[in-house]
């Protein structure tokens, strides 16, 4: 057998390549304000997709190159950057894979110990909570954490679809309820919305439908850069404006100043009450 060869030693790319500009940039700009800086922590972690849309708001990259995958080498440069340590592994999300654990524990004292610091109370009393939805899953990736700190449910539809609407959605719906909706400003975006809108309101009633983004007013606010994008069932190319293109932060803030605005009352009252009953019942647990 023949001796393996060397393994080449893991370097940044040459900054005069494609690669090492592309690697230099994703630095700057995570270190930077739109992300580690980020104020209350709203800038991690992020996903390459919106990276993507941030290297071509800064003219690194070309969204209309031609390349089938025009982000892969975004995420090429990512994992180069967190295998060398220049950037922490967990700064970056994956929003299409998922590990499913079942915890389970010696006794049900110590699970119900272990459990609940986890505990929550229910911030939205007797009204039923908005439910999020995006268009993709890189929007509900970022939007998850603020979500769950209000305790509201979150979907992506992940573009047209049917089944999942029907199966899992629509069922958790009822008439009446609020839906705030993350999407593109096109064609084919505004397509996908009203699709995810009929098959919900034929499925429970008429809904109350608030898009948060991405809206007109937005682009010129944000000066969103206008793309040409192909409808791939015609063919035709008409102005696209995609939600990824507002900044995370922003894209962030919107949705939590929205939640902020609905709750009964404020959610530090309710987090005070949770410490409050948690210390209780632990003091009641820890005599057993």
């Amino acid at each position: 057998m023949s001796p393996r060869a060397p393994v080449e030693r893991l370097t940044l790319s040459a900054p005069d390549t494609e690669m090492g500009r592309i690697q230099q940039a994703l630095m700057k700009l995570l270190r930077g304000p739109k992300h580690a800086q980020a104020p209350g922590g709203d800038g991690l972690p992020t996903s390459s997709r919106f990276l993507f849309y941030e290297l071509v708001q800064m003219g690194v990259l070309d969204k209309d190159s031609g390349k089938v995958r025009p982000d892969g080498i975004v995420s090429e440069a990512l994992t180069r950057l967190r295998l060398l340590n220049l950037i922490p592994w967990d700064w970056i999300i994956d929003e299409t894979r998922d590990l499913i654990e079942w915890p389970a524990y010696p006794t049900i004292l110590a699970g119900v110990l272990e459990r609940l610091d986890g505990v929550r109370l229910n911030p939205w009393g007797a009204q039923y909570p908005p439910m999020i939805l995006t268009e993709s899953r890189s929007l509900a990736g970022v939007l998850r954490r603020i979500a769950f700190e209000y305790l509201v449910p979150i979907a992506p539809t992940n573009g047209q679809v049917h089944g999942f609407l029907r199966t899992t959605v629509g069922k958790a719906l009822q008439a009446g309820r609020e839906i705030l909706y993350f999407g593109d400003l096109d064609e084919v975006g505004n397509d996908i919305e009203a699709n995810t809108r009929t098959i919900l309101e034929e499925m429970v009633g008429a809904l109350t439908w608030t898009r948060l983004a991405l809206t007109i007013e937005q682009v010129r606010t944000y000066r969103i850069p206008r793309k040409m994008k192909t409808d791939k069932r015609d063919n035709t190319r008409s102005a696209a404006y995609e939600t990824e293109a507002l900044s995370q932060v922003v894209i962030q803030e919107l949705l939590r100043t929205a939640l902020r605005a609905r709750l009964p009352e404020p959610l530090a009252k309710i987090q005070a009450r949770e410490k409050t009953q948690r210390a209780k019942i632990r003091r009641r647990l820890d005599g057993m």
